[in-house]
């Protein structure tokens, strides 16, 4: 006889993992919209370098060095742990505000 495996039920959501999970998903959402604002296709992969190179300088200096490189080593076994993805609802709730901030990035950007 074969047991039917059902899936455990994922933990009761904390205050802290709830401000992670919202920071998490606008931070991905002004990312995306970042990315959108400053790419240019003549330069490849230049844009998404410069928000990688930009984003560890940040934590370097808000976090510090050592302590930024452990997070960093961290992020995709957590991404992996919960399964992490934002879904389009998500997005949406943010989007507004992000995008007119993307457009008003793209104004200051051009001249």
């Amino acid at each position: 006889m074969t047991q039917k495996r059902t899936k455990a039920a994922p933990p009761p959501q904390t205050d802290s993992s709830a401000t992670i999970e919202r920071t998490s998903i606008v931070t991905y959402a002004l990312l995306h919209e970042l990315q959108a604002t400053l790419d240019d296709q003549r330069t490849g992969d230049d844009v998404t370098l410069g928000i990688v190179m930009g984003l560890a300088m940040f934590l370097d200096e808000r976090i510090g060095p050592f302590r930024a490189e452990r997070l960093m080593q961290r992020a995709p076994g957590i991404v992996l742990e919960t399964d992490a993805h934002v879904t389009e609802a998500q997005i949406r709730r943010f989007d507004p505000v992000l995008t007119a901030f993307g457009k008003h990035l793209a104004g200051l950007s051009r001249g």
